[in-house]
Protein backbone atom coordinates (compact mmCIF):
# COMPACT_ATOMS: atom_id res chain seq x y z
CA UNK A 1 0.00 0.00 0.00
CA UNK A 2 1.47 3.53 -0.76
CA UNK A 3 2.51 6.06 1.57
CA UNK A 4 -0.17 8.67 2.36
CA UNK A 5 0.89 12.14 1.77
CA UNK A 6 0.88 13.04 5.35
CA UNK A 7 3.18 10.22 5.87
CA UNK A 8 6.01 11.11 3.09
CA UNK A 9 5.91 14.54 4.88
CA UNK A 10 6.88 13.41 8.29
CA UNK A 11 9.50 10.96 6.16
CA UNK A 12 10.72 13.78 4.66
CA UNK A 13 10.69 16.08 8.01
CA UNK A 14 12.16 13.14 9.89
CA UNK A 15 15.44 12.64 7.59
CA UNK A 16 15.74 16.16 7.28
CA UNK A 17 16.14 17.00 11.54
CA UNK A 18 17.85 14.15 11.75
CA UNK A 19 20.96 14.78 9.65
CA UNK A 20 21.43 17.64 11.80
CA UNK A 21 22.00 15.36 14.93
CA UNK A 22 24.79 13.28 13.66
CA UNK A 23 26.24 10.66 16.31
CA UNK A 24 29.85 9.89 16.84
CA UNK A 25 30.08 6.14 15.60
CA UNK A 26 31.64 3.16 17.23
CA UNK A 27 31.74 -0.78 16.38
CA UNK A 28 30.59 -3.78 18.08
CA UNK A 29 33.90 -4.21 19.29
CA UNK A 30 34.27 -0.53 21.04
CA UNK A 31 31.22 -1.03 22.77
CA UNK A 32 31.64 -4.08 24.54
CA UNK A 33 34.62 -3.02 25.71
CA UNK A 34 32.68 0.37 27.20
CA UNK A 35 32.54 -0.03 31.32
CA UNK A 36 29.15 2.25 31.19
CA UNK A 37 28.25 3.03 35.00
CA UNK A 38 24.48 3.30 33.84
CA UNK A 39 23.04 2.24 30.40
CA UNK A 40 19.37 3.18 29.05
CA UNK A 41 17.02 0.59 26.92
CA UNK A 42 13.96 2.38 25.26
CA UNK A 43 11.03 0.23 24.57
CA UNK A 44 7.69 2.24 24.73
CA UNK A 45 5.35 -0.54 22.82
CA UNK A 46 2.20 -1.12 24.26
CA UNK A 47 2.19 -4.87 23.25
CA UNK A 48 2.42 -6.84 26.49
CA UNK A 49 3.22 -9.72 24.55
CA UNK A 50 6.21 -8.36 22.76
CA UNK A 51 7.50 -6.97 26.25
CA UNK A 52 7.86 -10.57 27.87
CA UNK A 53 9.55 -11.57 24.19
CA UNK A 54 12.10 -9.20 24.40
CA UNK A 55 12.76 -10.08 28.28
CA UNK A 56 15.90 -12.45 27.31
CA UNK A 57 17.33 -9.12 25.33
CA UNK A 58 17.36 -7.22 28.58
CA UNK A 59 18.86 -10.29 30.32
CA UNK A 60 21.24 -10.39 27.84
CA UNK A 61 22.12 -6.51 28.13
CA UNK A 62 22.61 -7.01 31.96
CA UNK A 63 24.72 -10.23 31.64
CA UNK A 64 27.39 -8.30 28.76
CA UNK A 65 27.25 -5.24 31.31
CA UNK A 66 27.01 -6.66 34.96
CA UNK A 67 28.28 -3.72 36.80
CA UNK A 68 26.08 -0.87 35.22
CA UNK A 69 22.50 0.04 36.22
CA UNK A 70 20.16 -0.55 33.63
CA UNK A 71 17.00 1.63 33.24
CA UNK A 72 13.99 1.06 31.11
CA UNK A 73 11.43 3.60 29.46
CA UNK A 74 8.50 1.25 28.48
CA UNK A 75 4.61 2.49 28.62
CA UNK A 76 2.58 2.22 31.55
CA UNK A 77 1.11 -1.56 30.90
CA UNK A 78 4.69 -3.06 30.25
CA UNK A 79 5.51 -0.84 33.05
CA UNK A 80 3.47 -3.79 35.83
CA UNK A 81 4.94 -6.58 33.85
CA UNK A 82 9.03 -5.15 33.96
CA UNK A 83 8.16 -4.11 37.78
CA UNK A 84 9.87 -7.10 39.41
CA UNK A 85 12.87 -7.94 37.21
CA UNK A 86 15.30 -7.85 39.95
CA UNK A 87 18.27 -6.74 36.73
CA UNK A 88 16.77 -3.18 35.79
CA UNK A 89 17.72 -0.67 38.58
CA UNK A 90 15.21 1.86 37.51
CA UNK A 91 12.24 2.53 35.35
CA UNK A 92 10.56 5.48 33.42
CA UNK A 93 7.19 5.35 31.71
CA UNK A 94 6.44 7.14 28.93
CA UNK A 95 2.83 7.57 27.33
CA UNK A 96 2.05 8.83 24.00
CA UNK A 97 -0.50 10.99 25.66
CA UNK A 98 2.71 13.04 27.09
CA UNK A 99 2.93 15.00 23.42
CA UNK A 100 -0.26 17.18 24.35
CA UNK A 101 0.95 17.39 27.99
CA UNK A 102 3.99 19.88 27.42
CA UNK A 103 4.72 19.76 31.67
CA UNK A 104 4.55 15.92 31.97
CA UNK A 105 6.62 15.58 29.10
CA UNK A 106 9.27 17.98 30.42
CA UNK A 107 9.39 16.35 33.53
CA UNK A 108 9.62 13.21 31.84
CA UNK A 109 12.77 14.32 30.04
CA UNK A 110 14.77 15.82 32.82
CA UNK A 111 13.92 12.53 34.88
CA UNK A 112 15.62 10.78 32.64
CA UNK A 113 18.74 13.44 31.49
CA UNK A 114 18.90 12.97 35.39
CA UNK A 115 19.85 9.68 35.33
CA UNK A 116 23.15 10.39 33.20
CA UNK A 117 23.23 7.68 31.23
CA UNK A 118 26.25 6.88 28.76
CA UNK A 119 24.60 4.32 26.29
CA UNK A 120 21.41 4.26 25.60
CA UNK A 121 19.52 1.20 23.34
CA UNK A 122 16.42 1.57 21.11
CA UNK A 123 14.87 -2.13 21.28
CA UNK A 124 13.01 -2.30 18.32
CA UNK A 125 10.49 -5.81 17.02
CA UNK A 126 8.11 -5.67 14.16
CA UNK A 127 8.18 -1.63 13.30
CA UNK A 128 10.83 1.16 13.64
CA UNK A 129 9.68 3.72 16.00
CA UNK A 130 10.62 7.00 15.47
CA UNK A 131 9.37 8.18 19.46
CA UNK A 132 11.88 5.54 20.68
CA UNK A 133 14.52 6.53 18.88
CA UNK A 134 13.75 10.20 20.01
CA UNK A 135 13.63 9.41 23.47
CA UNK A 136 16.98 8.15 23.42
CA UNK A 137 18.58 11.22 21.59
CA UNK A 138 17.52 13.53 24.03
CA UNK A 139 18.48 11.49 26.81
CA UNK A 140 21.53 12.89 26.79
CA UNK A 141 23.50 9.76 26.03
CA UNK A 142 27.06 9.84 24.01
CA UNK A 143 26.19 6.11 22.42
CA UNK A 144 23.03 5.10 21.17
CA UNK A 145 22.55 1.80 19.23
CA UNK A 146 19.31 1.11 17.43
CA UNK A 147 17.57 -0.86 14.78
CA UNK A 148 18.57 -0.14 11.25
CA UNK A 149 15.33 2.24 10.19
CA UNK A 150 15.59 1.03 6.24
CA UNK A 151 14.03 -1.75 6.53
CA UNK A 152 10.99 -0.17 7.77
CA UNK A 153 10.74 2.77 5.10
CA UNK A 154 13.05 6.14 7.30
CA UNK A 155 16.14 6.85 6.49
CA UNK A 156 17.11 8.14 10.37
CA UNK A 157 19.15 5.23 11.49
CA UNK A 158 22.59 6.13 9.97
CA UNK A 159 22.11 9.49 11.50
CA UNK A 160 20.91 9.07 14.90
CA UNK A 161 23.08 5.83 16.24
CA UNK A 162 26.17 5.28 16.91
CA UNK A 163 26.13 1.74 16.40
CA UNK A 164 23.12 0.10 13.55
CA UNK A 165 21.62 -3.17 14.55
CA UNK A 166 20.11 -5.23 11.74
CA UNK A 167 16.65 -5.16 11.50
CA UNK A 168 13.19 -6.81 9.90
CA UNK A 169 10.02 -6.16 10.21
CA UNK A 170 9.25 -9.96 8.93
CA UNK A 171 9.17 -12.35 12.11
CA UNK A 172 10.80 -14.98 10.37
CA UNK A 173 12.15 -17.23 13.52
CA UNK A 174 10.07 -17.62 16.77
CA UNK A 175 9.58 -14.16 18.42
CA UNK A 176 12.28 -14.59 21.43
CA UNK A 177 15.13 -15.01 18.79
CA UNK A 178 13.38 -12.28 16.73
CA UNK A 179 14.12 -9.95 19.30
CA UNK A 180 17.63 -11.36 20.31
CA UNK A 181 18.98 -11.57 17.05
CA UNK A 182 19.84 -7.57 16.38
CA UNK A 183 22.10 -8.20 20.00
CA UNK A 184 23.66 -10.77 19.13
CA UNK A 185 24.49 -9.73 15.67
CA UNK A 186 26.61 -7.56 17.58
CA UNK A 187 27.76 -10.04 20.47
CA UNK A 188 25.37 -9.61 22.85
CA UNK A 189 23.75 -12.79 24.09
CA UNK A 190 22.84 -15.04 27.10
CA UNK A 191 22.61 -18.60 27.48
CA UNK A 192 19.14 -18.31 28.26
CA UNK A 193 16.38 -17.69 25.78
CA UNK A 194 13.35 -18.26 27.82
CA UNK A 195 11.41 -15.18 29.17
CA UNK A 196 10.92 -15.24 32.61
CA UNK A 197 9.14 -13.15 35.59
CA UNK A 198 9.30 -13.83 39.05
CA UNK A 199 6.43 -11.54 40.82
CA UNK A 200 7.53 -9.90 43.87
CA UNK A 201 6.63 -9.57 47.17
CA UNK A 202 4.26 -6.65 47.16
CA UNK A 203 2.40 -8.57 44.10
CA UNK A 204 2.64 -12.17 46.34
CA UNK A 205 0.91 -10.44 48.91
CA UNK A 206 -2.22 -9.06 46.66
CA UNK A 207 -2.57 -12.41 44.97
CA UNK A 208 -2.92 -13.69 48.54
CA UNK A 209 -5.06 -11.58 49.54
CA UNK A 210 -7.76 -12.05 46.68
CA UNK A 211 -7.46 -15.99 46.28
CA UNK A 212 -8.48 -15.64 49.49
CA UNK A 213 -11.49 -13.28 49.24
CA UNK A 214 -12.70 -15.74 46.43
CA UNK A 215 -12.21 -18.41 48.18
CA UNK A 216 -9.28 -20.72 46.06
CA UNK A 217 -6.13 -22.50 47.05
CA UNK A 218 -2.92 -22.78 45.31
CA UNK A 219 -3.39 -25.03 41.93
CA UNK A 220 -6.48 -23.76 40.76
CA UNK A 221 -7.05 -23.73 37.13
CA UNK A 222 -7.03 -20.11 35.44
CA UNK A 223 -8.76 -18.83 31.98
CA UNK A 224 -8.50 -16.10 29.91
CA UNK A 225 -11.15 -15.49 27.44
CA UNK A 226 -10.16 -12.42 25.53
CA UNK A 227 -7.56 -10.71 23.50
CA UNK A 228 -6.18 -7.86 22.28
CA UNK A 229 -7.27 -9.11 18.43
CA UNK A 230 -10.85 -10.37 18.23
CA UNK A 231 -9.79 -13.00 15.32
CA UNK A 232 -7.77 -14.34 18.08
CA UNK A 233 -10.87 -15.13 20.63
CA UNK A 234 -12.01 -18.45 20.90
CA UNK A 235 -15.97 -18.28 21.24
CA UNK A 236 -16.72 -17.85 25.07
CA UNK A 237 -19.67 -20.57 25.15
CA UNK A 238 -16.73 -22.85 24.30
CA UNK A 239 -14.76 -21.05 27.56
CA UNK A 240 -17.86 -22.29 29.60
CA UNK A 241 -18.05 -25.60 28.79
CA UNK A 242 -14.75 -26.39 29.49
CA UNK A 243 -15.08 -24.41 32.56
CA UNK A 244 -17.69 -25.81 33.95
CA UNK A 245 -16.07 -29.13 33.21
CA UNK A 246 -13.08 -28.46 35.34
CA UNK A 247 -15.33 -27.44 38.15
CA UNK A 248 -17.34 -30.58 37.58
CA UNK A 249 -14.31 -32.31 38.20
CA UNK A 250 -13.56 -30.63 41.23
CA UNK A 251 -11.69 -27.67 40.42
CA UNK A 252 -12.08 -23.88 41.08
CA UNK A 253 -11.61 -22.01 37.92
CA UNK A 254 -10.78 -18.38 38.15
CA UNK A 255 -11.52 -16.08 35.04
CA UNK A 256 -8.76 -13.39 34.28
CA UNK A 257 -9.38 -10.26 32.03
CA UNK A 258 -7.76 -7.02 31.13
CA UNK A 259 -9.35 -3.62 30.20
CA UNK A 260 -9.83 -4.62 26.35
CA UNK A 261 -11.88 -7.94 27.25
CA UNK A 262 -15.45 -6.24 28.06
CA UNK A 263 -17.34 -7.91 25.06
CA UNK A 264 -15.59 -11.67 25.80
CA UNK A 265 -16.20 -11.52 29.80
CA UNK A 266 -19.89 -10.48 29.19
CA UNK A 267 -19.84 -13.03 26.35
CA UNK A 268 -18.74 -15.66 28.79
CA UNK A 269 -20.92 -14.33 32.26
CA UNK A 270 -24.17 -15.33 29.63
CA UNK A 271 -22.74 -18.77 28.47
CA UNK A 272 -22.58 -19.81 31.87
CA UNK A 273 -25.92 -18.18 32.70
CA UNK A 274 -27.58 -19.83 35.73
CA UNK A 275 -25.41 -23.16 34.86
CA UNK A 276 -22.69 -21.28 36.65
CA UNK A 277 -21.65 -22.52 39.73
CA UNK A 278 -19.30 -20.97 42.92
CA UNK A 279 -16.39 -23.20 41.27
CA UNK A 280 -16.41 -20.23 38.63
CA UNK A 281 -15.38 -17.07 39.93
CA UNK A 282 -13.79 -13.86 38.42
CA UNK A 283 -11.19 -11.81 39.35
CA UNK A 284 -10.98 -7.87 39.80
CA UNK A 285 -9.93 -5.98 36.88
CA UNK A 286 -6.03 -6.47 38.12
CA UNK A 287 -2.68 -5.07 37.15
CA UNK A 288 0.02 -7.35 35.21
CA UNK A 289 2.59 -7.89 38.04
CA UNK A 290 -0.56 -9.12 40.39
CA UNK A 291 -2.10 -11.27 37.38
CA UNK A 292 1.49 -13.03 37.24
CA UNK A 293 1.58 -13.91 40.87
CA UNK A 294 -1.81 -15.22 40.69
CA UNK A 295 -0.67 -17.57 37.37
CA UNK A 296 2.11 -18.51 39.25
CA UNK A 297 0.12 -19.70 42.12
CA UNK A 298 -2.47 -21.36 39.90
CA UNK A 299 -2.37 -25.42 38.80
CA UNK A 300 -3.49 -24.69 34.86
CA UNK A 301 -4.34 -22.15 32.23
CA UNK A 302 -6.10 -22.21 29.46
CA UNK A 303 -5.99 -18.56 27.39
CA UNK A 304 -5.99 -17.08 23.43
CA UNK A 305 -2.88 -15.53 21.86
CA UNK A 306 -2.14 -12.79 23.57
CA UNK A 307 -0.27 -11.02 26.68
CA UNK A 308 -1.52 -12.89 28.93
CA UNK A 309 -0.42 -15.92 27.66
CA UNK A 310 2.94 -14.94 27.06
CA UNK A 311 3.19 -13.99 31.06
CA UNK A 312 1.53 -17.53 32.09
CA UNK A 313 4.59 -19.04 30.37
CA UNK A 314 7.43 -16.49 31.74
CA UNK A 315 6.20 -17.26 35.37
CA UNK A 316 6.12 -21.36 34.26
CA UNK A 317 2.55 -22.20 34.67
CA UNK A 318 1.50 -25.55 32.34
CA UNK A 319 -0.59 -23.91 29.74
CA UNK A 320 -3.43 -24.47 26.85
CA UNK A 321 -2.35 -21.92 24.25
CA UNK A 322 -5.30 -21.42 21.70
CA UNK A 323 -4.22 -19.97 18.30
CA UNK A 324 -6.10 -19.20 15.06
CA UNK A 325 -4.77 -17.26 12.33
CA UNK A 326 -1.22 -16.65 13.98
CA UNK A 327 1.63 -19.22 13.75
CA UNK A 328 2.57 -20.75 17.20
CA UNK A 329 6.12 -21.64 15.80
CA UNK A 330 6.53 -17.85 15.85
CA UNK A 331 4.51 -16.77 19.03
CA UNK A 332 4.39 -19.67 21.44
CA UNK A 333 6.28 -18.85 24.54
CA UNK A 334 9.20 -21.35 24.46
CA UNK A 335 8.43 -22.95 27.89
CA UNK A 336 7.92 -26.91 27.82
CA UNK A 337 5.32 -25.83 30.06
CA UNK A 338 3.03 -24.30 27.29
CA UNK A 339 0.77 -26.42 24.89
CA UNK A 340 0.16 -24.71 21.24
CA UNK A 341 -3.51 -26.01 19.91
CA UNK A 342 -3.97 -24.47 16.44
CA UNK A 343 -6.87 -24.41 14.16
CA UNK A 344 -6.64 -26.71 11.06
CA UNK A 345 -8.82 -25.05 8.86
CA UNK A 346 -11.11 -21.62 8.08
CA UNK A 347 -14.38 -21.47 7.86
CA UNK A 348 -15.18 -18.28 5.35
CA UNK A 349 -15.90 -14.87 6.63
CA UNK A 350 -16.51 -11.77 5.56
CA UNK A 351 -14.61 -10.05 8.09
CA UNK A 352 -11.12 -11.05 6.40
CA UNK A 353 -8.73 -13.34 5.95
CA UNK A 354 -7.56 -13.87 9.93
CA UNK A 355 -11.34 -14.68 10.80
CA UNK A 356 -12.82 -18.07 10.95
CA UNK A 357 -10.19 -20.17 12.33
CA UNK A 358 -11.18 -20.06 15.95
CA UNK A 359 -14.40 -21.94 15.50
CA UNK A 360 -12.89 -24.79 14.04
CA UNK A 361 -11.24 -25.74 18.05
CA UNK A 362 -13.27 -28.03 19.31
CA UNK A 363 -14.25 -28.21 22.81
CA UNK A 364 -13.37 -31.82 23.42
CA UNK A 365 -9.59 -31.00 21.93
CA UNK A 366 -9.11 -28.00 24.08
CA UNK A 367 -10.67 -29.74 27.23
CA UNK A 368 -8.50 -32.91 26.80
CA UNK A 369 -5.14 -30.89 26.40
CA UNK A 370 -6.21 -28.93 29.65
CA UNK A 371 -6.93 -31.43 31.71
CA UNK A 372 -4.01 -33.93 30.61
CA UNK A 373 -1.23 -30.90 31.41
CA UNK A 374 1.85 -31.81 33.55
CA UNK A 375 0.54 -30.45 36.95
CA UNK A 376 2.93 -27.30 38.05
CA UNK A 377 5.84 -28.39 39.77
CA UNK A 378 6.47 -24.56 40.82
CA UNK A 379 5.52 -23.18 44.30
CA UNK A 380 5.49 -19.61 45.46
CA UNK A 381 7.18 -18.81 48.36
CA UNK A 382 4.18 -18.64 51.47
CA UNK A 383 5.57 -16.27 53.21
CA UNK A 384 6.79 -13.91 50.86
Amino acid sequence: MADSPTRRLKRKLAAAVTSLWRRPKISPEELRALRPVRILLVRQHNQMGDMVCALPALRALQETWPAAELHLVTSPVNGAVVRDLPYLAGMLTFSQRMWRRPWALLRFVRAMRRLRCEVAFVLGSVSFSVTSAAIALVSGARWIVGPDSRPYGWDLSHNLFALELPASPVVDRPAVEHNLAPLQAVGIDTADHEPRLDPGAESQARARQIMADLGLEDGFWALHPGAGKCQNVWPADRFAAVAERAVAAGHGVLVMHGPADGPALTALKAALGQANSSGVVFAPLLEVAVCSALLARCGRFLGNDTGMMHVAGAVGTPTVALFGPTDPALWKPPSPRVIALRSSRRTPDDRGEEFGWMENLSIEEVWEAWRDLAPATRTMERDA
